[in-house]
């Protein structure tokens, strides 16, 4: 236990499953809950036995984000807390049908409040130094997204949030400028998109995470992960929606190594 870093990770989006109370009115199928997830992200960061405090989830983030605030829902925001559409902007429930407010709550009680009463909790022990929020994200900003279309870096890095009408800063620059240097190391072999290597800040995000923790006392960073590097057609079999598990135990590797030489080096 001594070994482990003060680190807290976050994973949000790393699920696939559809919650027993809404199982019966999705038409989302395999394909689409693999695809609408941070698509290996419980796998690639899965630093749990590195890390002293460590959270993720096996739901999908149709059915509860756990990056929304919980009062985010559809018509108002149709990229919520429970989604309306995928992605893509296909129909996670038959048209007409949405949860109601009884629903809503159950789910939300049963899966939402307790990850955050977890991590507020894992927060008040005094004991984390840092906090890493992980995802994954298409190579092309998917259509409901804030840059549908546009090609994005291997790694967006984000120490930025818009809180309140204002801009407020999760961790200095000099600390998300020095991960991106370790995160280039780690991956000099990666070719670079049209957009770079690494960018940060590099696109507007809806980050309820970032914003409610990332605005306390500790360092708080986002690290995105562009799946282009293991879901190609070297790496992904479609058939049977799987990746090569070496690729993403070397990419886990290589994102640890740049972590802990970071944090060892800051903290």
């Amino acid at each position: 236990m001594s070994s482990k870093l003060p680190i807290l990770v976050i994973i949000p989006h790393g699920g696939y499953n559809i919650p027993d109370e809404l199982s019966d009115y999705a038409v989302v199928d395999k394909f689409e809950l693999f695809m609408n997830a941070d698509t290996c992200a419980n796998e690639i960061y899965d630093f749990s036995d590195r890390v002293s405090a460590y959270m993720n989830t096996y739901i999908s983030r149709l059915f509860i984000d756990l990056d929304r605030n919980f009062t985010d829902l559809p018509p108002s925001n149709p990229d919520g807390v429970i989604k309306k559409k995928t992605m893509n902007k296909r129909n996670v429930f038959p048209e007409k049908i949405f949860p109601d407010e009884i629903a809503i709550s159950n789910i939300l009680n049963r899966y939402y409040f307790p990850f955050h009463d977890t991590i507020e909790k894992i927060m008040t022990t005094g004991q984390i130094k840092l906090i890493l929020e992980c995802h994954t994200m298409p190579a092309i900003g998917p259509a409901i997204s804030s840059d549908p279309g546009s090609p994005r870096p291997i790694f967006s890095i984000e120490n930025m949030i818009s809180s309140k009408d204002r801009i407020v800063s999760t961790c200095s620059d000099n600390l998300a400028s020095d991960l991106i240097n370790r995160l280039k190391k780690s991956f000099t072999r990666e070719s670079e998109t049209v957009t770079g290597k690494i960018k940060l800040n590099h696109r507007k995000i809806k980050g309820h995470i970032l914003e409610k923790y990332g605005t306390k006392k500790i360092p708080m960073l986002r690290i995105s992960l562009s799946r282009s590097l293991f879901l190609n057609e070297r790496y992904f079999s479609y058939d049977y929606m799987r990746v090569d598990e070496l690729r993403i135990r070397r990419i886990r590797l290589s994102i640890w190594e740049a972590v802990e030489k970071f944090f060892k080096k800051n903290f």
